[in-house]
C-alpha cells in the first residue's frame, strides 16, 4: 500500500535561486547554506575513497614503477657492453683475415709472376763505384733511375717466386739485385730466408753480419745468426756470440741452454754446469737443465749433490731410470734403506719385471747382503732366482779378482772322498 505524501515546499529563501554576485567572483552562499568543506561533507567524501585511491596505494604504485625503470636502465647498460665485446672480437678476426693473403691473392701472385717473368730480362749490369769527388751529372742521374727501376722489378718478380716456392729463380732475382746494389736489405733478408729454408746455412751466416752492421743489434737478426751459426757446424763462433748475448741478456733461458749444451759438445763439463745451475737459479723448475746436472754429479760420482737433482726430477717426471739412479746413489752411500724404497716405489708404478734387472747391477752390491735386499729380491724374482743371481755376482767379483801366482784353483780341484773307517 502506498502511502503518498505531500511534498515538502522548501522556505522562498532556500527556493529563490541566488544571484551571482560580481564581489564574489561567482559564487556566494546564503547565510543559513551549509559551508562545502564542512566536516561532514569531507567524512562523507573521505569514506566513499577506494583502496586504489588511497594515498598508500599510489606509493607502492610509484615505487613499482621505478624498479621496473631501474631494471630496464641496468638491462640495456649489460646489453650494450656485451654488443661492444663483440663487436671489438669480431673486428678483430676481420682484420686478422685481411691481413691473410687470400687463395685468390696467392693465385693473382702467381699469374702476375708468370706474366712478368715473359716480359721482363733479368738485370745485367756491372756493379759500378763512383769516387765521392765525382760530379753528379744528369746522364749520371738517368743512370741510376733506370738501375733502380729495374732493381724494383727484379724485386717484385723475386718476391712472386717466393710465394710460389720457386726458389732457384727467386734466388736468381736477387742476386742480380745484390750486383747493382750490394746494400739493399730487402733482397738480403728475403735471399737469407731462402737459404735457411733450404738449409744452406753456411751462406746464411754472412748475410745475416751484413743485415746486423746495417741495423745494428737487434736480437732476433743475433738469434737468427746464432741458429745459422750452430746449423753450420761453426761451434766456436757460435759460443762466441752467445757470450756477447748474454752479457746483455744473462738471464735468458734459450741462451744459457744454448751456451751449455755448447760446452758439453766441446768437452767441457765444468763450464756446461755452471750454466746449467745458472738456469736453475732463474728456474728451479727447468727439467733439461736439472737433468744435466744430476748426470753430471752422477759421473762424478757426486752422489749427495746428485740425489737432489734427481729427487727435484721425479716430482716433475716419475721416469724409471730416475728411480734407477736414485736408488744407486743411496746405495753408494750405504743407505740401504732409503734405495731399497726407491726401489720398491719404482716397482709399484713400473713393475717387477722392470725392476728384476737392477738386481744384478754391480752398483747394489755394497748393500746385496742386507737383509732388506734380500727380502725385497725375494718378493721381486723369488727366493730361488735370487740365489742364482747372487752365485752369478759372486763368480762375476772373484773372476774380476787378480790371482796371485801359486794359488790353487779351489773351485777345479777334486772333491776329497771320505774314506770310511774299518
Amino acid at each position: 500500500m502506498k502511502f503518498f505524501r505531500k511534498k515538502k515546499v522548501l522556505p522562498d529563501s532556500r527556493r529563490q535561486m541566488t544571484g551571482v554576485n560580481p564581489a564574489h567572483h561567482f559564487y556566494s552562499r546564503s547565510a543559513d547554506e551549509t559551508p562545502l568543506d564542512d566536516s561532514f561533507g569531507r567524512a562523507g567524501f573521505r569514506s566513499q575513497r577506494t583502496s586504489r585511491n588511497t594515498p598508500v596505494r599510489r606509493r607502492e604504485t610509484s615505487n613499482r614503477a621505478g624498479s621496473r625503470t631501474i631494471f630496464l636502465l641496468l638491462f640495456r647498460s649489460a646489453l650494450i657492453v656485451v654488443l661492444l665485446v663483440v663487436g671489438f672480437f669480431a673486428l678483430r678476426w676481420w682484420l686478422n683475415g685481411l691481413s691473410k693473403p687470400s687463395e685468390k691473392e696467392k693465385q693473382l701472385w702467381a699469374a702476375n709472376a708468370a706474366r712478368m717473368e715473359k716480359l721482363t730480362v733479368p738485370v745485367t749490369v756491372p756493379e759500378q763505384t763512383y769516387a765521392p769527388d765525382q760530379v753528379v751529372n744528369t746522364a749520371l742521374i738517368r743512370q741510376r733511375v733506370e738501375q733502380w727501376d729495374m732493381v724494383e722489378q727484379n724485386l717484385r718478380v723475386a718476391d712472386a717466386f717466393n710465394h710460389r716456392g720457386v726458389d732457384a729463380d727467386a734466388v736468381r732475382r736477387m742476386e742480380q739485385v745484390l750486383k747493382v746494389m750490394p746494400n739493399n736489405r730487402a733482397a738480403k733478408k728475403m735471399l737469407v730466408e731462402i737459404y735457411m729454408r733450404n738449409e744452406r746455412y753456411a751462406e746464411a751466416v754472412p748475410l745475416y753480419i751484413q743485415l746486423i752492421d746495417v741495423d745494428g743489434l737487434q736480437q732476433d737478426l743475433q738469434m737468427n745468426l746464432l741458429d745459422a751459426l750452430q746449423k753450420s757446424g761453426q761451434l766456436d763462433a757460435a759460443l762466441v756470440l752467445t757470450d756477447r748475448m748474454l752479457l746483455d741478456q744473462p738471464h735468458d733461458l734459450t741462451l744459457l741452454l744454448i751456451s751449455a749444451n755448447g760446452q758439453i759438445a766441446k768437452g767441457d763439463p765444468d763450464a756446461a754446469l755452471a750454466l746449467f745451475e745458472r738456469m736453475l737459479v732463474v728456474d728451479a723448475e727447468h727439467s733439461e737443465a736439472l737433468k744435466n746436472c744430476a748426470e753430471i754429479y752422477f759421473s762424478r760420482q757426486n752422489y749427495d749433490r746428485a740425489i737432489l737433482r734427481y729427487l727435484d726430477l721425479l716430482k716433475l717426471d716419475p721416469q724409471l731410470d730416475y728411480y734407477n739412479k736414485t736408488a744407486i746413489c743411496y746405495a753408494q752411500q750405504n743407505e740401504l734403506g732409503k734405495s731399497v724404497v726407491m726401489m720398491g716405489q719404482a716397482a709399484s708404478l713400473f713393475g717387477a719385471a722392470a725392476v728384476s734387472p737392477w738386481l744384478k747391477d754391480p752398483a747394489f752390491d755394497s748393500i746385496r747382503e742386507s737383509v732388506e735386499f734380500r727380502s725385497f729380491a725375494d718378493r721381486i724374482v723369488g727366493v730361488e732366482t735370487r740365489k742364482a743371481i747372487e752365485e752369478i755376482n759372486k763368480r762375476r767379483v772373484e773372476e774380476t779378482q787378480p790371482k796371485i801366482p801359486g794359488d790353487v784353483d779351489v773351485s777345479k780341484k777334486p772333491e776329497l772322498k771320505v774314506i770310511p773307517k774299518k
